[in-house]
């Protein structure tokens, strides 16, 4: 199959959007299918050197190049928005040219993963699949207090969103042209639908490379305290205040330890919350760690407490399944839809207080049920084994072949 690919965020070794754009680019090209994949000049010196080391041949990278004051632009925090839809724009003239001599069998949109975005390429008229996209969650006004000043930064979002859903034509068009659209939680899949999808599906975003894995189950010998673990980025949305008020409330008896691996834009504020809930002698922030002491940490950890108060499908809920880790989050957006429910406690969003006193009640239940923890861990591991990138791009195919009736090209490829 001709394969084209539009991958604004991509670039090997990363995580979050940028390493999505590379598997999927890298792994449908495993498939044996040729890939022409479109994505920005951010990564081209890693991307090229990994093409090479990899040498294969069906695997066709095309950077789209921005005029210099549009990349300035992007300097900015709205700035985003005018640079993607322009290169939008632009990647749209680069596949019209290619489509004339390749004449693609299919378009596959992988990133940006944001509905109200959309993408130009509908106006090839090829069969398209759109996805997978999240941009349909927002976070609840009931927890506001813990985004400090970054609720205007949450309003602002709502506004531009609902801006884009109604004046971008690339939104609506690509949702009524596309013959899939897969959605990473019900949110978006509420939305897309809203906005004119004719076929939208659930489809999780988030995958991890076999590698990943440690070789075995990790057997944890029950131990006091109770090993907790939390990580990610430090932004509003993440909601590490809520989680260190909700361990401040956790019964006095109960022994635990919170290790804290991460650094972003709200790392000022964590030593203020920490003191604020008299934490100090029970939280260790170790900051932004190589990836090999993240993964030792979910070795070593005996439990995953991590409550975003937004997001589309967080890697690390994955991550910390592929080691054996129960898991403490919200019932809300990608952490209700990526967990399973014997996977974990997810805990509805009710009131501030209430919702933080039900977080503190889960990290007690399983603190006092050791075999609980286990059986929740087990659960999420024989889970995470179905979420490879190799199991997915498989999914994936079955798609291909059905929306274009392609088959991949013959070749010889090491998997």
């Amino acid at each position: 199959m001709k394969l084209l690919l539009s991958a604004y965020a991509c670039e090997p070794h990363r995580g979050t959007e940028l390493g999505n754009g590379w598997n999927w680019a890298l792994n449908t090209a495993k498939l044996g299918h040729e890939v022409w994949c479109l994505t920005t000049v951010e990564g081209r010196e890693s991307i090229e050197k990994e093409v090479e080391r990899l040498a294969l041949p069906n695997l066709h990278m095309v950077f789209v190049e921005l005029p210099a004051w549009i990349d300035k632009a992007f300097e900015y925090h709205l700035g985003f928005y005018p640079h993607y839809m322009y290169w939008q724009h632009r990647a749209y003239q680069v596949a019209k040219e290619l489509d004339r001599t390749v004449d693609f069998d299919l378009v596959h949109h992988v990133t940006i993963g944001s509905l109200q975005m959309g993408t130009a390429l509908w106006r090839l008229n090829k069969p398209l699949i759109f996805g997978p996209t999240g941009g349909g969650q927002e976070a609840p006004k009931a927890l506001k207090k813990y985004f400090y000043s970054g609720w205007r930064t949450e309003v602002m979002r709502k506004v531009i969103s609902e801006l884009l859903l109604a004046l971008n034509p690339n939104a609506r068009k690509a949702m009524r042209h596309a013959s899939l659209v897969l959605t990473t939680n019900q949110d978006t899949y509420d939305m897309a639908q809203r906005i004119g999808a004719l076929n939208p599906k659930m489809f999780l975003d988030t995958s991890l490379p076999e590698d990943f894995y440690p070789e075995a189950y990790p057997e944890r010998i029950p131990d006091e305290p109770l090993k907790i673990l939390w990580v990610g980025r430090l932004f509003a949305r993440k909601g590490l205040p809520l989680v260190l008020e909700a361990l401040s409330k956790v019964r006095p008896d109960v022994k635990f330890e919170l290790t804290i691996l991460g650094d972003g834009q709200m790392r000022d504020y964590v030593p203020r919350w920490i003191k604020e809930y008299n934490l100090h002698d029970k939280v260790k922030w170790k900051g932004q760690v190589p990836w090999d002491e993240v993964k030792r940490a979910y070795t070593q950890s005996d439990l995953f407490l991590f409550c975003s108060l937004r997001d589309s499908s967080a890697a690390q809920f994955l991550e910390a399944m592929a080691y054996g880790l129960p898991i403490v989050t919200l019932d809300l957006h990608g952490g209700k839809n990526l967990v399973p429910d014997d996977a974990g406690i997810k805990v509805p969003v009710t009131t501030a207080a209430q919702t933080v006193k039900d977080v503190a009640a889960a990290v007690e239940k399983l603190h006092d049920q050791p075999l609980l923890r286990r059986q929740m861990g087990m659960a999420g591991y024989q889970f995470s084994k179905s979420q490879t990138w190799t199991v997915k791009t498989q999914h994936i195919n079955e798609f291909y072949s059905k929306y274009t009736q392609a088959q991949p090209a013959e070749l010889t490829i090491e998997h």
